[in-house]
């Protein structure tokens, strides 16, 4: 597959979403992405929630195409070797695991940096590498509540709201992909790695800039504005006689282009921070003006004066949208198990990325064979020894653990 990061290897210790989400991005982008799973293959796999396709996760198909699984449990000492191996001739070591898991793995940057100076390690963890709460589980929830997300998204006085999208770890994911791309090109500069590290609040926080300077420049906590702006208005989700529409801060044109310039006048609406003050009045005003007529046509006579407006669609209509397909922001893959899966696109247009080129998700070590004998020349004899090595030590963990349930 090309693209702007082909020729760049990415093996990924990954699970559910902070960690797949941004080891696609790099795979996206032209990146050789070698997904290492346990035996039982990562988490998401294992839980399997509805809906699937031929018995894979719908949840793990979502983020993992552009990738290879390879099987090597590095708790067993050819899994550790193998991994290694795979380390000598990689560009980045990607993971999401709990801080501290890497190093009891003997996987970590001060451990793989002696295998190969030049490799990027890059973590992307609950709550960071160190600090009081770096041992603590953490999931996107977590982090959104812990940074003020869940409080400042819903209605004034209404309880803590998550968003509906996994902002936390989306967030995580990103920025530890840019993180990644920009260690790759320093290390042009310098020919070394480094460790990259970001997190669950780090980029949940993030997102709430604007929110905070208001905080920090003020002292006072801004209430949520439900679909509304922090420091726009009128700007929101508007009812109309047949649905819903969105519409953006366009003061005072708006209110000619609705027919109802007389409040213009109005001293309630006359500057930015009176309509802030006044906003429920001034959207009661415009709702009811939108009331006369169908969406399709408010966003028509909108669009004609230039005002930002769009559609509120649910996930069964937005595919369908004439720009959205232009996009191309629905992606369809032949899955190796047969059938068709979509997919979310890539977001990224730019010369050098053909979607055409996109993989599946992988099956379950279903390029074991083909990564080990591939890049490290291992024969079929020494595989089938690895796996079953770990085959045995799996089956043991298994009695282990009946013991103490």
């Amino acid at each position: 597959m090309t693209g702007p990061l082909t020729g760049i290897r990415v093996l990924a210790l990954e699970q559910v979403l902070a960690g797949p989400y941004g080891s696609m991005v790099l795979g996206d982008l032209g990146a050789e992405v070698i997904k290492i799973e346990p035996p039982t293959g990562e988490l998401i796999r294992v839980s399997n929630p509805p809906p699937s396709h031929k018995g894979e996760s719908g949840y793990f198909i979502a983020f993992n195409r552009n990738k290879k699984s390879v099987v090597l449990d590095l708790m067993t000492e050819t899994g550790r070797e193998a991994f290694y191996n795979l380390v000598r001739v990689s560009d980045v070591v990607w993971d999401n695991n709990r801080a501290g898991v890497m190093a009891r793995l003997r996987a970590d940057y001060d451990v793989l940096k002696g295998i190969n100076p030049k490799i990027i390690c890059c973590s992307v963890t609950g709550y960071g590498p160190t600090g009081p709460y770096a041992s603590w589980p953490s999931y996107d929830i977590i982090a959104q509540g812990m940074v003020g997300l869940l409080l400042q998204t819903g209605e004034p006085g209404g309880p803590p709201i998550k968003p509906a999208p996994a902002l936390a770890d989306i967030s995580g994911a990103l920025f530890g992909a840019l993180g990644v791309v920009s260690a790759l090109l320093q290390r042009e500069r310098t020919g070394q790695g480094q460790k990259v590290e970001t997190n669950l609040v780090n980029g949940a926080m993030a997102l709430l800039s604007m929110h905070y300077a208001v905080y920090f420049l003020s002292g006072i906590v801004p209430p949520p504005v439900g679909a509304g702006h922090l420091q726009a208005a009128p700007f929101g989700a508007y009812r109309t006689k047949d649905g819903w529409i969105t519409i953006g801060a366009s003061w005072p044109r708006i209110a000619r282009t609705l027919g109802i310039d007389w409040i213009i006048e109005d001293p309630r609406f006359a500057t930015l921070e009176d309509r802030l003050k006044n906003r429920t009045e001034l959207d009661a005003i415009i709702t009811e003006a939108l009331g006369q007529m169908e969406s399709e046509k408010w966003l028509e006579i909108l669009h004609a004066d230039d005002i930002a407006a769009g559609p509120i669609y649910n996930l069964d209509q937005a595919p369908g949208d004439p720009q959205i397909q232009h996009n191309d922001m629905v992606l369809t893959l032949n899955h190796v198990l047969g059938g068709q899966v979509k997919l979310v696109g890539n977001p990224i247009k730019m010369p050098g990325i053909h979607p055409s080129e996109y993989t599946p998700p992988p099956t379950l070590g279903q390029h074991t064979h083909q990564v080990l004998s591939g890049l490290l020349g291992y024969s079929r004899e020494k595989i089938e020894k690895l796996e079953a090595e770990q085959k045995e030590h799996f089956a043991e963990l298994r009695k282990r653990v009946a013991k103490t349930t």
